[in-house]
């Protein structure tokens, strides 16, 4: 393969795999695959594109050298925040307010927990350890009301003493989070510039800037979020880009956001916040983009990687969004693509409790040392071990071009744990993938059925490194339409995050009761006006032209006594009453398209609590033609006995090579499709068909 022209070049980091996806000026691609370097997560990127340049047998400077677009998609600032690795934060806040925080609210306890874990009551408490320490949390003399008016003017030199304090005691970061600061962001924002005087060093974050918006708790949590993560996540893509530089990379860095769309380096060293779960979201934003291609407006989006099991919405071509995500007991304010996570992956270790009952994950062997079949180091029984003694996964077919799985290292792991569960090994390995499939099929349900959709109106998008295995059991669970497993769905994240636009967006609160009046209009439109100047201004910092956004007007709204909101789209330019009125109409329709026909109560009013701006920079979308595989081989390689319930055990199951399927061909089941980044498993009744971009469409035999 030869990839002509200037590359588009993307690079997603997981928590097993870091992944590679290039494309040339004609669509060809390439992709590369190398173990995630969690120590310096920089080093596994370069190693990633080493990888891709070595299967073109050319020096890595070259591809680098030629990149006119380099997109990055990190984990970074997610995983310091799950793992509480980030700088030690200090914390100002309103004189009478500072330990809201860690007091939290009564929902603390229960925030991101399943049903299941929320019945084990006195098990249940707050966050531990706290994300901000109380010896780290110091009140400040002011206080603005809720019109932005000053009631008590800001002591700054008592500010002076108490950050130089902070320092001194070995914080690193600070937080400034102070009342009704989105009304009036004054006292805020003198703190700000008197710490950057005195401490330029210090990184800083201040609410009115990272969460504009009422809730003092979640803004306060999103404020520290920020700077908590702020030097990991700076020193890092600092790092990164250096290095890119230094192999020859001309463009910019553009890394992506939690809530869809690319922005520049410099846009995220003062967000950090941005990028948290940001890798999950190219994933649902590409299979959006690949979705119009075939058709399809409403997809479940199921990506399986190594550690986790994501699964996001598209309904009527429409990307769900998460109002108010969850990390560790925290709820924070963020726009984020909604995603929903399991601990279920390829990596999910299998395991015995205090009963004998057999279970899976959420543990995971991670990249190091990995499922023992890697050869790693792993002793543990894995998923992906278990794949490899059912005979999905085989020896003699390196994954990724790289690994070689090794199958008396995943039977030693099997023996071992059958031992212990006292059970038959291949029972067992069939129990570990039977309870990854119920776990995933559970997660499915919860982000559909719970929430009034139907799963038999959606189809199963698949994707991740270990996604296309379960593919066709998971759609059988949940009963979707059918599933549909891209062609690159080993790297499919990366690849989706070449197909949104660069993105920067302003918000502010702004609470307004419908229908509006005209004073409440005026403001409104006063507010919008104010918020697309500062995306205008945002663009032309990191040296865009405002001229060639195009911008986008949201408002967060809700019914009268509600806490959550959704967003709605609004008009550009100045809004009138005509359209104005358009808007209970609006919102009553979104809420029904999430929560089911007839949810909505329009007698209970309707709000206005958020106003948000974005302006999009669009970039070329990438061509995703298939190749017909060689002369139109027969893709049939061989057969080996592989395991499936619905046969009773082990059967001969044919063996095709993905790189020689064509376009329009067909593979029954039982069948397995290996392909250089992932492994594609038909069970009996599953039938394949390759579409024009080599995205395979699994159907099924069902009873009537």
């Amino acid at each position: 393969m030869k990839l002509e022209g200037e590359l588009k070049i993307a690079v997603d980091i997981g928590g097993t795999f870091t992944d590679c996806v290039m494309i040339g000026a004609t669509g060809e691609r390439l992709t590369a695959k190398a173990l995630t370097t969690h120590d310096d997560p920089s080093r596994g990127v370069i190693d990633c594109l080493e990888m891709a340049a070595a299967r073109l047998g050319v020096d890595v400077g070259l591809l680098v050298t030629r990149a006119n677009l380099f997109v990055h998609g990190t984990t970074v600032g997610t995983n310091a925040l799950a793992e509480r690795r980030g700088a030690r934060t200090g914390l100002l806040m309103t004189l009478g307010h500072e330990q809201s925080i860690t007091i939290g609210r009564a929902r603390q306890k229960v925030v991101g927990l399943s049903e299941r874990e929320k019945i084990h009551v006195t098990h249940l408490d707050k966050a531990d350890p706290p994300i901000v320490a109380p010896r780290d949390i110091r009140g400040v003399v002011e206080r603005i009301d809720r019109d932005g008016c000053v009631l008590v003017a800001l002591d700054l030199d008592r500010v002076a003493r108490d950050v130089d304090e902070l320092v001194a005691s070995g914080v690193a970061s600070l937080a400034i989070c102070l009342l009704w600061s989105f009304r009036n962001p004054l006292h805020e924002l003198r703190i700000r510039d008197l710490v950057r005087q005195r401490h330029p060093g210090l990184f800083v974050s201040v609410s009115c800037e990272v969460a504009p918006r009422s809730g003092e708790y979640e803004r306060s949590v999103s404020t520290v979020f920020n700077s908590y993560i702020g030097p990991v996540v700076g020193e890092y893509l600092l790092r990164l880009e250096q290095r890119l530089k230094q192999l020859g990379m001309n463009c910019a860095l553009l890394v992506m956001q939690s809530g869809g769309g690319l922005c520049a380096v410099d846009s995220v060293l003062g967000r950090p916040i941005l990028t948290v779960d940001s890798g999950p979201a190219g994933g649902v934003l590409g299979a959006r983009y690949l979705a119009s291609l075939i058709g399809e407006q409403s997809l479940i989006c199921a990506d399986v990687g190594g550690t986790t099991f994501d699964v996001g919405l598209i309904f009527d071509d429409k990307v769900q969004m998460d109002p108010l995500p969850v990390i560790g007991k925290y709820a924070y304010l963020a726009p984020k693509v909604y995603v929903k996570s399991v601990g279920a992956g390829g990596g999910s270790i299998g395991w015995v409790d205090d009963g004998g009952m057999l279970r899976v994950g959420p543990r995971s062997a991670g990249s190091s040392p990995g499922p023992a079949a890697y050869g790693n180091g792993g002793t543990e029984m894995t998923v992906t071990d278990a794949h490899v003694a059912l005979g999905y996964l085989s020896p003699d077919f390196l994954l990724g071009g790289k690994v070689r799985v090794d199958q008396a290292a995943a039977h030693a792991a099997l023996t071992k744990l059958a031992q212990a569960v006292q059970m038959e090994p291949m029972a067992t390995a069939a129990g570990i993938v039977e309870i990854s499939n119920a776990q995933m099929a559970d997660l499915v349900r919860k982000v559909t059925v719970e929430r009034g959709l139907d799963p038999r109106n959606f189809a199963l998008f698949v994707y991740g490194g270990a996604g296309p295995v379960f593919a066709a059991f998971l759609a059988e669970q949940v009963g979707a339409k059918f599933a549909y497993i891209p062609a690159d769905s080993g790297v499919f994240s990366a690849l989706g995050m070449l197909t949104t636009d660069i993105v920067l967006q302003e918000e502010q609160s702004l609470t307004l009761s419908l229908p509006l009046s005209d004073e409440d209009l005026a403001r409104l439109n006063l507010a919008c006006a104010a918020l697309d100047a500062r995306v205008l201004a945002r663009f032309a910092q990191v040296g865009f032209e405002a001229s060639a956004a195009r911008l986008q007007r949201y408002a967060d709204m809700r019914f009268g006594m509600q806490v959550h909101e959704m967003e709605v789209s609004l008009p550009l330019g100045i809004l009138t009453q005509a359209a104005a009125a358009e808007l209970p109409d609006d919102f009553v329709r979104t809420y029904e398209m999430t929560y089911g026909k007839g949810s909505a109560y329009a007698a209970a009013g309707i709000e206005i609590a958020t106003l948000r701006a974005a302006g999009r920079v669009g970039i070329k979308r990438p061509l995703l033609e298939g190749e017909d595989g060689a002369m139109r081989a027969n893709s049939q390689v061989g057969e080996r006995d592989a395991w499936f319930k619905a046969a009773g055990g082990f059967i001969k199951t044919a063996i095709h090579a993905g790189e020689r399927l064509h376009s329009g061909q067909q593979v029954e089941g039982p069948a397995i499709i290996q392909r250089f980044a992932d492994t594609v498993v038909l069970p009996p009744g599953a039938l394949a068909q390759v579409d024009s971009m080599g995205g395979i469409r699994l159907t099924f035999r069902r009873e009537a």
